[in-house]
């Protein structure tokens, strides 16, 4: 419903503002089964959607216990504190903008787990006036919940709404609070997987997903979509905003639910295509666990998932606990499949560590030629190649004059 639709409805004097916003929340509440606070000036709309966390949302269930040993750590978290579902919120804005400043989050969703349920509440400003109303509904589940959760929120939600907050002289320091942005966890295990790691592609290269685009809305049209509706009262305008924003919470949930399901040790026999294993060794292997990242390594070996990537990392693992016959298989498998940092790590074993001199000359030798014939490559490295091969092979000639004057 639109003006001149209202104008035909109701007749003009001095009511006629409310008698309009009164017949708008009554099309909002028939487009978007909801309710409004209990605020006289300026009420916030509110919905809510369950979904049970077995439901499967692009053939992954929203099941989830607790976060993962190496996650808790990797965010910074407090180690003891136990980390279940019950603790996560999660939190998306769409907004006016990109401009923290005079940004406006005029729909906040939020998703946490409530029993066996999956609960996506959304919190919308039929009129901007309603910002701070809207703070109320937030802080509430703020008070209830441990974890905030986002999807690129580090950089973007929660810089916004402390803006916000400030701005209607509150103060909330939500990124001072315990959060886990998923962006950053993402990236680090599908940045080899997908072309890039917004949400959106995400879906599409490891969820399997395409928004339905009659239904959701592209992002870039958000901020002008809500100013139109703000002309002309048109709930419809926002519909696919609502499902927009639905998708965003629940498509992060289940990122996080794949996420902590992949990671955890050991891994499974039977491989998720979906999950970068090496990546996932990495991930332990930057907050320290060795241990655990040399048996993922190991038994994607072993089950002849051989990639060049995965015995680099496993020569790089073994070199640091000073097993250098394991390091020499790992790191020569790589040589020969033309893996140029094996080969570089080959060199430099066979020479540091084994003191095989003409091996090492012929590896770094095979690691010159092919970087000369790389039609991408730093001609740092050909130099760095170029010194190793002439050390090597002054080296080789130095031993040899002297095994020629040793007394007999």
């Amino acid at each position: 419903m639109n003006y001149d639709e209202l104008d035909g409805r109701f007749p003009l004097g001095e009511d006629f503002a409310s008698e309009i916003k009164a017949a708008i929340r009554v099309s909002l509440q028939a487009a978007l089964p909801g309710q409004f606070s209990g605020h006289q000036d300026y009420p916030v709309y509110y919905t809510r959607t369950e979904h049970p966390v077995q439901s499967r949302i692009d053939e992954l269930p929203l099941q989830m216990d607790r976060l993962p040993k190496v996650v808790v750590q990797w965010a910074g978290l407090e180690p003891g504190h136990g980390w279940g579902r019950e603790d996560l919120l999660v939190l998306d804005l769409e907004t006016t903008g990109l401009g923290r400043g005079g940004t406006l989050a005029f729909l906040i969703g939020l998703g946490f787990y409530e029993g066996d349920r999956f609960v996506v509440e959304q919190i919308f400003l039929p009129e901007p006036e309603a910002e701070l109303n809207s703070f109320e509904f937030l802080q509430q589940r703020l008070e209830e919940k441990a974890l905030i959760v986002t999807f690129n929120g580090k950089t973007f939600d929660l810089p916004v709404l402390e803006s916000r907050f400030l701005v209607n002289n509150l103060w909330l320091p939500l990124r001072q609070r315990p959060h886990l942005d998923v962006l950053h966890l993402a990236r680090r295990l599908w940045k080899n997987r997908a072309p890039s790691c917004n949400l959106e592609t995400l879906e599409y290269y490891i969820l399997g997903h395409i928004r339905d685009r009659e239904l959701d809305i592209p992002g870039s049209l958000i901020p002008q979509t809500y100013y139109q509706f703000l002309m002309n009262g048109d709930p419809e305008l926002i519909r696919r905003i609502f499902l927009h924003n639905q998708s965003d919470v629940l498509h992060t949930a289940v990122l996080l639910a794949l996420i902590a399901d992949s990671v955890r040790i050991p891994i499974p026999a039977k491989r998720d295509l979906r999950i970068d294993y090496c990546a996932v060794a990495r991930l332990y292997t930057s907050q320290g666990f060795d241990d655990h990242a040399i048996d993922i390594l190991t038994a994607l070996f072993e089950d002849d998932q051989v990639t060049a990537e995965l015995v680099y990392d496993l020569g790089i693992l073994h070199k640091r606990w000073g097993e250098y016959q394991l390091c020499r298989r790992y790191f020569g498998i790589g040589a020969e499949l033309l893996h140029p940092p094996s080969m570089l790590e080959y060199a430099i074993l066979l020479e540091r560590r084994l003191r095989e001199y003409p091996a090492a000359l012929k590896e770094a030798e095979r690691l010159l030629k092919y970087l000369q014939t790389d039609t991408i490559h730093d001609l740092r490295d050909i130099w760095a190649a170029e010194k190793r091969v002439k050390r090597l092979r002054h080296r080789i000639e130095t031993r040899a004059q002297k095994d020629r004057v040793k007394p007999v």
